[in-house]
């Protein structure tokens, strides 16, 4: 899958680095956090398996392995070439994968999706970015598609926005598609589950 739109925005470059120095640098294999975030994930989802699912932020692949298990096809992006690489790594085997190189929401791949995952990825948006996500996201909600939103609730010295701002502008502006709010103490999960509103 080619994507067409402008570059990546700069800030990849912080996260070249990071997967320069580290083939996981936030521990997404052994971290307890991480296990758990996933299995509440996956069980905040409608049981049912998704035709045509699209992950947003798939880093190097650890949630992106679990998902496919539920879905016929899964696009995972990222905009980091180091992370896309070390995803298809760990993905390989995984016929009904494709990892793609591609920044959010800017090169986002084609078409309407019935699932799209964005987990810890909004908060890095700037706000005028993350105003063109929400802007793509509620043409996805029309078309029925579920969206499912997860962001860490702490205060990082990289990220432009909170994650529970995030989730709060989230939950206002998809009001009418609010279908669950399981937020933790650690992080929120909010899905929208589009009906052509």
């Amino acid at each position: 899958m080619s994507i067409a739109g402008p570059p990546p925005r700069v800030d990849a470059e912080r996260f070249e680095r990071h997967y320069e120095a580290s083939a996981d640098p936030w521990n997404y294999r052994d971290s307890a956090y991480e296990r758990e975030k996933y299995a509440a994930t996956l069980a905040a989802l409608p049981p049912r398996r998704w035709k045509r699912a699209l992950e947003v932020g798939c880093s190097i692949g650890v949630f992106s392995r679990l998902l496919a298990e539920r879905c016929e096809r899964l696009a995972a992006i990222d905009f980091s070439s180091r992370a896309v690489a070390l995803a298809r790594a760990h993905l390989a085997g995984k016929d009904n994968v494709e990892v793609v190189q591609a920044s959010f929401p800017e090169q986002t791949p084609p078409g309407n999706w019935q699932l799209i995952v964005c987990s810890e990825v909004l908060y890095y948006l700037d706000e005028g970015t993350l105003a063109r996500a929400l802007d793509w996201l509620q043409g996805q909600l029309r078309a029925d598609a579920t969206v499912l939103a997860v962001s860490w609730r702490g205060a990082g010295a990289e990220e432009p926005l909170l994650g529970d701002d995030v989730h709060d502008l989230l939950a206002s502006r998809f009001a009418g598609w609010h279908a669950l709010d399981a937020r933790q103490p650690g992080y929120r999960l909010d899905r929208f589950d589009g009906h052509g509103r």
